[in-house]
């Protein structure tokens, strides 16, 4: 006569939970910050930032959305305060643009006019933006970030 094997009719469960998880932040400030905001940029954020004039004056919301993605997966580490103002970058729609710029939630994509003034403290970065050594320019309540074509970062104080 055969005997059962102990432990034939055992069950496995397993349960997926797909819930996000929140991750404990750690808040920069002053040296840490700064270090972290001196890092190279990856050349995916570079490309993504670089490519705004690709849509036209008029960016759609998919193409902005995909922006705030790559804002955020470029500084996971950032408090949302910590995040830039706003980012100005040229504008290579023609004459008469002369910048462009992602304000301060990093949603409305503004292309500006040669003597149109940029909003919330951006216009110190026109120049910067203009200098064909810098891909685009990242304003900061204190600070900007320089940030050139291969995502090399030059900070610059105020």
């Amino acid at each position: 006569m055969r005997r059962p094997i102990l432990g034939l009719n055992t069950r496995v469960e397993t349960s997926l939970d797909v819930a996000p998880r929140q991750q404990a932040v750690v808040r920069l400030e002053g040296m840490a910050l700064e270090k972290r905001l001196r890092s190279k940029r990856s050349s995916a954020f570079v490309e993504a930032i670089s490519k705004l004039d690709v849509s036209g004056v008029v960016a759609t919301k998919e193409k902005v959305q995909e922006l705030i993605d790559q804002i955020a997966s470029e500084f996971p580490e950032l408090a949302p305060d910590q995040l830039p103002l706003g980012i100005v970058s040229k504008c290579y729609l023609g004459n008469p643009y002369e910048v462009h710029s992602l304000d301060a939630g990093l949603q409305i994509i503004n292309h500006y006019k040669r003597g149109e003034v940029l909003p919330n403290g951006m216009e110190k970065a026109r120049r910067l933006a203009m200098h064909p050594g810098y891909e685009y320019i990242e304003v900061y309540m204190n600070m900007m970030c320089a940030v050139s074509g291969s995502g090399e970062v030059s900070i610059i104080k105020e």
